[in-house]
């Protein structure tokens, strides 16, 4: 039954105001101006690193006299909630974060668990009430065999019924918005930020199948890596913000209960976030459907504020958070949904691969190159408009070195990709880690770092002999790889990787280095600078 008639939020449109009183020191309104400057003169922050909500509030009240001082003129304000600073019991969570957590993610199966149950509780009837989803789309679905199908299973496979039964039960579906825990880079990976997420989608392009539209995003954030203090969400900021307030209508409300939301409206979209006692905090957005595609749907805010509200306040656990030592300067990246690069991304591939092409044809003769291409997002794919992502140009060449994979025997291949500048710096992230440096030095690898004709070049070999497989038969292998990055002063990269499976192989990874070293300049416009999150 669909219940899109009913309206979900009659019992929460009475919300008493509880706006406190204007104070002699606003400090959101000085760090809100400051940010309105900072957009207006994008030109110079283009280049420059993030910058800590502390510092930019500092440097702005200190100019308009607004600080706080003691008689020898020595400020006596302390540290604002939610800024940079010593904090009673550890480090500022703002300049702290996790490690990465490796492949298999974040999360605790039982911190999702609740906070999928809260969260349909909470949010289920809004969404109903769009008329886009029905109360069954939130419930998990169970393969539930006939005792016909289970006896014949067990008698296939030689198990008892009750094993049998176990097997063909299981769950083929866990409905909608599920949280799942998700991992953010802070500081272009410098940190990592934890949190749990679950979405809806809104609508989806019919010709490519591509879901366009997030039409409802819930995200709590554990403590570490964000500021309560509004400012651009984006991940070019460090710490992230959790809320933008420069919106058409923006709100702070101080809770009895120690919360304090916030809600930002805007002509496209409609943010709420809550920040708890505990120093966790949650964030909602729906998307009214602006963008082309897009489903028209309206909220009332007063609604969205009520189920953020009903979300329980959770205990994380914030094992592995730590302070910052030092906060690397990064140059600003690229936005996912900054799309301007593409009115010549493609040219600039094909470009780029030409003259590599003939570049490679000088430098080892033989060699071949397949079609260029740029990292284009998906057009019709949703875009999370916070996400940074590389520019970069890939392609696939064959250099003339006689290799052995598996049984095959060949030119050796070569993965090469060019990454232009934005969002990355030269260097190797620690071993099992992901970090805002381009090149990786992986477990079993050798990283070594030169210089070849005034560019830089990180390189990592791994040799391995494997052992017998007593399993499978199988005697001892070898394997080795090559990964190598060479970075022009100019700010871009060019990167190769290749395997190869006999030890007598020719190609010596300092030899492949100076080959990439030699490599023309990637095709791009120079003057297109990354633009800031609003």
């Amino acid at each position: 039954m669909r219940l899109q008639d009913d309206d979900p939020g009659a019992a929460f449109r009475a919300l008493p105001d509880l706006t406190p009183p204007p104070a002699a020191f606003d400090l959101d309104a000085i760090v809100r101006d400051g940010y309105k400057a900072r957009r207006r003169h994008r030109a110079v922050l283009t280049g420059a690193s993030a910058t800590s909500v502390a510092a930019i509030a500092a440097v702005l009240a200190f100019s308009a006299g607004l600080l706080p001082v003691g008689p020898d003129g020595d400020d006596v304000s302390g540290p604002p909630a939610g800024e940079s600073g010593e904090h009673e019991g550890g480090p500022d969570p703002a300049l702290s974060g996790y490690p990465w957590p490796g492949y298999d993610g974040f999360g605790d199966e039982a911190v999702a668990e609740q906070l999928t149950e809260a969260g349909r509780e909470a949010f289920g009837n809004l969404l109903i009430a769009t008329g886009l989803v029905a109360a069954d789309d939130f419930r998990s679905t169970t393969n539930e065999p006939t005792e016909e199908e289970i006896q014949l299973y067990a008698d296939e496979l030689g198990l008892t019924f009750e094993e049998a039964e176990a097997e063909l039960t299981y769950e083929e579906g866990d409905g909608l918005f599920v949280f799942s825990g998700n991992t953010t880079p802070g500081n272009y990976g410098q940190v990592q930020l934890y949190g749990y997420r679950a979405w809806v989608l809104g609508s989806e392009d019919p010709e490519s199948g591509s879901w366009t539209q997030h039409l409802l995003t819930v995200e709590t954030l554990l403590p570490g890596g964000w500021t309560a203090e509004p400012g651009p969400t984006s991940e070019q900021f460090f710490p992230q913000h959790l809320i933008d307030d420069d919106v058409a209508d923006f709100a702070t409300t101080d809770l009895d209960d120690g919360r304090v939301l916030y809600t930002a409206d805007d002509q496209c979209e409609l943010a709420v976030a809550v920040v708890y006692p505990n120093g966790s905090a949650l964030r909602a957005t729906w998307d009214k459907g602006c963008a082309e595609g897009g489903v028209t749907t309206e909220v009332d805010p007063a609604v969205l504020e009520a189920a953020a509200l009903a979300m329980p306040e959770i205990d994380y656990s914030t094992e592995g958070l730590s302070e910052i030592d030092e906060v690397l300067e990064v140059p600003t990246g690229w936005l996912e949904s900054d799309r301007s690069w593409e009115e010549w991304a493609d040219d600039g591939a094909q470009a780029t691969g030409e003259a590599v092409e003939a570049r490679l044809a000088e430098l080892l003769p033989g060699s071949t190159l397949g079609e260029p291409s740029a990292s284009l997002a998906d057009p019709w794919a949703f875009a999370d408009p916070d996400t940074v992502r590389k520019h970069q140009y890939s392609m696939h060449a064959s250099v003339p070195f006689t290799t052995t994979i598996d049984t095959t025997v060949d030119d050796a291949s070569a993965d090469l990709v060019y990454t232009l500048p934005g969002g990355w710096l030269p260097g190797f992230n620690e071993p099992g880690q992901e970090g805002p440096f381009l090149a990786d030095c992986r477990a079993d690898f050798t990283c070594t770092e030169r210089e070849i004709d005034g560019r830089t070049a990180y390189i990592a070999e791994r040799r391995e002999t494997i052992s017998a497989d007593g399993d499978s038969g199988d005697g001892p292998w070898f394997e080795g790889e090559y990964e190598v990055t060479v970075v022009d002063p100019d700010g871009w990269a060019v990167s190769a990787w290749v395997q190869f499976g006999n030890e007598d192989f020719e190609l010596s990874s300092d030899e492949l280095a100076e080959v990439l070293a030699q490599l023309p300049a990637p095709v791009y416009d120079e003057d297109l600078e990354p633009v800031l999150g609003d």
